[in-house]
């Protein structure tokens, strides 16, 4: 039992200084994904991952992805310059912090599934209304401002009945923000869709 901690302990340590070697390699805002990981070691190494802004992970099969991990209980990722023939577009997951951490990874909005919500981007409290949607013109200027942009919020709003009324309303259902720090990574071409 205490070869088996003293064990335990080694491979946190280990990982943890594979995890440094990693970040001294790149640019600490530019990882590589372990490929030989378990799934704990994943989860340890994730928790390592910048908080500040933006980062991206390189995928050995997947290419490069762009996330941001700056709120505590949501995970962004966003894909701005595809490398191929995808198109723009986000998602946002639960992180594992999320209220019991059984929420971890699993999709709360996206570009492409918005399940009758809609959704709000503010850069430093200027609206973009939603960049991605189809036949929407605000892109390039969204793209543009983020790169000078602080601050990322993004207000989902849903129908809700109201009784007095007796119909269905708009409401704000939350509103998630992010830290905007190393926008210059979002110039660099990424594997767009999930």
């Amino acid at each position: 039992m205490i070869l088996n901690s003293a064990c335990k302990g080694l491979l946190t340590i280990l990982l943890t200084a594979s995890t440094y070697v990693s970040h001294a390699q790149t640019n600490d805002h530019i990882l590589q994904v372990p490929e030989t990981s378990s799934e704990k070691q994943l989860l340890s190494w994730k928790k390592s991952l910048p908080k500040d802004g933006w980062f991206i992970l390189k995928f050995k099969k997947d290419g490069d992805r762009l996330f941001n991990y700056s709120n505590k209980n949501y995970e962004l990722s966003l894909w701005l310059n595809c490398t191929g023939t995808g198109k723009p577009g986000f998602l946002i997951e639960y992180s594992d912090s999320y209220g019991d951490g059984d929420y971890g990874g699993i999709d709360f909005i996206s570009s492409n599934v918005k399940n009758g919500n809609r959704i709000q981007f503010l850069l430093d409290a200027k609206s973009y209304g939603d960049p991605f949607a189809k036949g929407g013109d605000q892109l390039a200027a969204f793209k543009v401002a983020l790169k000078k942009a602080h601050k990322l919020t993004l207000s989902v709003y849903g129908k809700e009945f109201n009784p007095e009324t007796g119909k269905d309303e708009e409401k704000l259902n939350r509103s998630i923000e992010f830290k905007l720090a190393h926008s210059e990574l979002l110039d660099r071409p990424v594997n767009c869709g999930k």
